[in-house]
């Protein structure tokens, strides 16, 4: 039987922030989209976000952050693991697409002890949600 029988939880995506637009300086903003994953107990959720086209973000800092995104990832019983990755690109006409840092992060144990957001700078300087070139904010809440 599994330390989280009974248990439910909801991953919840809130935000995410470019930090390198990986475009020439002359433009604006990049194009970007990301996959999102969920895995847990036997079960994978994966969505496309923006469901379809993608999102114009700079990097300038008052306009480099998609934000309320509010997309729930995953709602149930978890598994005994509970692995979130996140994948970014920046789209490209004329050549290969530009590939955000990959982030993965993997929680074990009791789901309790998972609850809380999670986001840049709440862990100290080697956070994983800050990465080079991106940042993102979930949450992941303990339901009754």
């Amino acid at each position: 039987m599994s330390v989280n029988s009974g248990k439910r939880i909801r991953v919840v995506l809130l935000w995410i922030q470019i930090l390198d637009k990986l475009e020439p300086f002359y433009k604006e903003h990049g194009e970007f989209f990301f996959t999102a994953r969920v895995h847990t107990g036997g079960e994978t959720n994966e969505y496309r976000l923006p469901e379809q086209g993608h999102w114009e973000i700079s990097d300038h800092p008052r306009f480099n952050k998609v934000d309320k995104i509010d997309k729930i990832l995953f709602e149930g019983e978890p598994g005994d693991e509970l692995v979130i990755e996140m994948l970014g690109e920046e789209i490209d006409k004329f050549s290969e697409n530009d590939h955000l840092d990959d982030y993965k992060r993997v929680f074990a144990g009791d789901a309790a002890s998972w609850a809380a957001r999670y986001a840049p700078g709440d862990e100290g300087s080697s956070d994983p949600e800050n990465m080079s070139n991106w940042r993102i904010g979930y949450e992941i809440q303990l339901l009754d």
